[in-house]
């Protein structure tokens, strides 16, 4: 795990790159830099490898609530992370750049794995911060299957709009991405009341 975290931020420090790839680079540095983001995956898949089997190693099961949210952070971390590997690439990059697909990149991988993790903890040390339990653990799994299913609602079908070419920044999309927008929509609404529930 320590070599991996090592490589990761070795590797990460050189491969800045892949957000310049439509600048015009050549074609040998593009190739550098696609190869060497792509070769970021292999120590990322030892800490996802790594963070599953000791969570499959625990005793904590399913039953804890910030067991299983530890394990939804796992699977949006993973498929976000797999996402990105399609974006290391750059003659693939240079058509997903600036689409809904780089939107649902990123925030599969940051952003949700941030909220994730703060609930986590606060789910964990909850009566060590607060003296009492705050919440049931009944309804802190409710919350996060909820919160996981609005997520995946809202973030997986930007994927389809990023491959429809749908630009990030539009004030209105062709009728014809209606569907994927809807279904966006909902799962964001489902993401809402999930947080209104912890609340």
């Amino acid at each position: 795990m320590i070599l991996a975290m090592g490589c990761i931020a070795v590797l990460g420090s050189v491969v800045w790159v892949h957000h310049m790839y439509t600048t015009g680079l050549e074609v040998d540095t593009r190739a550098f830099f696609t190869s060497t983001t792509i070769l970021i995956s292999i120590p990322t898949g030892t800490k996802v490898f790594n963070w599953l089997c000791t969570y499959m190693s625990s005793n904590f099961g399913i039953t804890h609530s910030s067991s299983l949210l530890c394990l939804l952070f796992i699977c949006t971390f993973t498929f976000g992370g797999t996402t990105g590997v399609i974006l290391g690439n750059g003659a693939i990059d240079i058509a997903l750049h600036d689409t809904y697909y780089v939107i649902a990149h990123f925030h599969f991988v940051l952003s949700i794995g941030a909220i994730i993790a703060l609930f986590t903890g606060v789910s964990f040390f909850q009566e060590s911060f607060f003296g009492k339990t705050l919440r049931e653990n009944t309804i802190i799994v409710l919350w996060s299957i909820l919160f996981f299913i609005g997520v995946v609602l809202t973030f997986l079908p930007m994927h389809f709009l990023g491959f429809n070419v749908m630009p990030r920044r539009i004030p209105d999309y062709p009728d014809a991405l209606n569907g994927w927008n809807m279904i966006c929509s909902i799962g964001s609404t489902m993401t809402l009341f999930g947080l209104l529930i912890f609340k």
